[in-house]
């Protein structure tokens, strides 16, 4: 009688689950109760044939995964606010400009390398959104003034940024970002970030 050389002693099932749960071809021959070695040569064209996903053989044997712990940062994503400056700093510099944060009391909050040069650059960040449902951001800095009917903020009174102060606004929304020189909006308090501004947009 002619015996069959390297007969199947599996189904197809078993050896996708062998080859799911196992790490290397070494496992796959144990799980299905065969002998490492030249017998693996009779395994593989099957596996290929049945299109089986073999990537994860590149780890260790004895892999096992790091279990989590829990972790002391518990707060939701918050969009600009305090990370603002950190956020337009990074589009910069991944740009390849390098970026220098300035001392108090400079107008601007960041300034970095151009093509044209140093650019000073003020970050705003804002959630609001107004009546037209888009985000509105405020383009003034807070001054003392004494004249100035005192409230929560004290004697102070809001002043648009003009060109001898900085060259550009960097406005983060929870959505986009928006590079804007500073002579499109001067004298302006606030600026709706609709459509009109939407070739600023970064």
């Amino acid at each position: 009688m002619l015996v069959m050389a390297n007969q199947r002693t599996y189904t197809d099932d078993q050896l996708r689950e062998a080859i799911a749960a196992a790490t290397c071809w070494t496992e796959v021959m144990a799980a299905l109760g065969k002998t490492p070695g030249s017998g693996t040569q009779a395994v593989k064209p099957v596996a290929e044939r049945l299109s089986l996903d073999t990537s994860h053989f590149g780890y260790k044997r004895n892999f096992k995964p790091v279990p989590g712990i829990k972790m002391p940062f518990g707060n939701a994503v918050e969009h600009g606010g305090q990370s603002g400056l950190s956020i337009a700093a990074r589009w910069f510099l991944d740009r390849g400009y390098i970026v220098s944060v300035p001392l108090e009391p400079a107008a601007y909050d960041l300034v970095t390398e151009s093509d044209e040069g140093l650019k000073r650059v003020q970050v705003k960040t804002t959630r609001y959104i107004g009546r037209s449902g888009r985000y509105v951001a405020k383009t003034v800095r807070h001054v003392h003034d004494g004249s100035a009917p005192r409230n929560a903020n004290g004697n102070r009174k809001s002043v648009p940024y003009g060109t001898d102060l900085v060259d550009y606004f960097f406005i983060i929304t929870p959505q986009s970002s928006f590079l804007i020189p500073v002579d499109v909006v001067a004298d302006l308090h606030a600026i709706t970030l609709d459509e009109k501004y939407a070739a600023f947009a970064v």
